[in-house]
């Protein structure tokens, strides 16, 4: 059987754009669902999230390439870091 690859240890700039792709997918999701669900309650919220956070996560992330296209960049404080670890 062929021997599995294994994958290589992501890079600190890797690991900053991957944070800053799911916190932009997390805060422009709750944006979505509170503008369409204003009664919903914290848990509804947190289900709602759970189903749709691949997608969310998908799109922001395409979202933030299309941004570093058009000469944005994105910088993540150290302080949000490590808070993030």
């Amino acid at each position: 059987m062929a021997e599995a690859k294994t994958k290589a240890p992501l890079t600190e700039e890797q690991k900053q754009r991957r944070w800053a792709g799911r916190k932009l997918a997390i805060l422009h999701f709750n944006q979505q669902f509170s503008a369409a669900n204003p009664e919903a309650s914290k848990e509804e919220r947190k289900a709602a999230w759970k189903d749709a956070k691949k997608a969310q996560t998908k799109m922001a992330m395409r979202t933030l390439t299309q941004m570093e296209r058009a000469g944005f960049g994105i910088t993540v404080p150290a302080k949000a870091t490590e808070a993030a670890e």
